[in-house]
């Protein structure tokens, strides 16, 4: 996670957050320098080492402050790292080694840990560097550089290896847990998304490696409604007015596409496309599309624009085979393609104000459970003379299939 400003000068929710808990973790390392040098003072008394944890203390303590008079976190993010990698590492070399400090230098890998959650992997890289060459000078170097350590008993150093091992891992458990969080919620983010984009069935056979998706459906239907007049209607109204009156009824349809076991494909300005058959193959694709139609009808003759009009459709639907599959690289969508779509399209577009129309394929697999009434032939763009029927209401009594 970067922590820096977003481009545009507005801080988004990530970035509030890392302000928030490197402050925290500064806080937290603040006391811990306290403690440290307490317990340094009482072991060794007064002197370079317990001098060291109160000279990260001011440091950090200033950058802190410095954080909270700014607003901003990158300055303290970089003092807090150098600082506890480096002062832990001092801190070892003043008393003696890596056994006589009882590992301080442990802390000095909160440094890479916390470049990874504040900074970026570059960074983090650098600072991992920096700790192993610490590290391996420590190994190499401590005999002659230090040839003189600071006696320490063997409760003390015990204690001291306990606390440095159990609060430095304890702090890298915590920013590991809190990646952990933080990968899950983030998981969970682009799952919903993904499903809010492509049907469950889809996005289940992409998150398994599928690389292509193109499967003929035999038999389906396809219904296309329209809000009549909306053109017309959105340029009398305001840009949010009309987004917000669209989508408010493009949300009701999406209710009702899930309480009737519709799956929607997409929307097309104020057009409206759904299938029923081809994610799920049924034998009762038609009498699910009709029930979906009619609720359409009705919900759209209760939903008022702004000028206290109700919104009127035109639908159309139109049963047969279809190729459905997902095209696009960076932003993929499902869709179908075929003579059947086409149809359905002229069906509604051929169609009249707040009738559902329907093609004499899906007509004949509505008979005796959906009252049709035939309009006769009508023209149809690209098709010729076509027999086409209004939909009624679904026949009382009549065997659902």
């Amino acid at each position: 996670m970067a922590a820096l400003r977003s481009t545009s000068g507005a801080r988004t929710d990530d970035e509030l957050f890392a302000r928030r808990l490197i402050r925290i973790v500064a806080l937290t390392c603040c006391g811990c320098g306290l403690v440290w040098s307490a317990m340094y003072t009482a072991v060794f008394g007064v002197g370079p080492t317990m001098a060291l944890p109160l000279v990260f203390v001011a440091v950090v303590g200033t950058a802190l402050a410095w954080s909270y008079w700014s607003g901003g976190h990158v300055g303290l993010v970089y003092t807090q790292l150098l600082c506890i990698t480096w002062i832990s590492a001092l801190i070892q070399w003043s008393i003696g080694g890596t056994v006589q400090s009882g590992m301080v230098i442990c802390w000095s890998f909160l440094g890479p840990i916390g470049a990874l959650l504040f900074l970026d992997l570059r960074r983090a890289l650098v600072f991992m560097a920096m700790f192993l060459g610490i590290t391996v000078y420590s190994a190499v170097a401590e005999p002659e550089l230090l040839g003189h350590p600071l006696a320490v008993s063997g409760a003390a150093r015990a204690l001291f290896l306990t606390m440095n091992i159990a609060v430095a891992l304890s702090v890298v458990f915590a920013a590991a847990a809190w990646f952990v969080w933080t990968l899950n919620r983030e998981r969970a983010r682009s799952d919903r998304l993904v499903a809010e984009m492509l049907p469950a069935s889809i996005a289940r056979r992409l998150k398994d490696g599928a690389a292509m998706i193109a499967d003929a459906h035999p038999q389906v239907t396809i219904l296309f409604a329209d809000i009549a007049g909306f053109t017309d209607y959105s340029s009398s109204v305001t840009p949010a007015t009309l987004v917000s009156e669209l989508n408010a009824v493009f949300a009701r349809f999406d209710a009702l596409a899930a309480q009737h076991g519709v799956e929607k494909i997409k929307t097309i300005g104020d057009a409206y496309m759904a299938v029923t058959g081809a994610l799920d193959a049924r034998p009762d694709h038609a009498a699910a599309m009709a029930r979906f139609a009619l609720a359409l009808q009705g919900e759209a003759a209760g939903i008022l624009r702004g000028d206290g009009q109700a919104f009127q459709l035109r639908v159309g639907m139109h049963s047969g085979p279809a190729v459905g599959g997902v095209i696009g690289v960076s932003k993929r969508v499902f869709d179908l393609w075929g003579d059947t779509v086409n149809t359905a399209s002229r069906m509604e577009s051929h169609g009249e104000i707040g009738r559902i129309q329907v093609s004499a394929a899906t007509a004949a697999l509505l008979a005796g459970t959906f009252a049709v009434e035939s309009r006769g032939e009508i023209a149809v763009k690209g098709k010729g003379a076509m027999a086409v029927y209004f939909l009624g209401d679904e026949v009382a009594g009549a065997t659902r299939r």
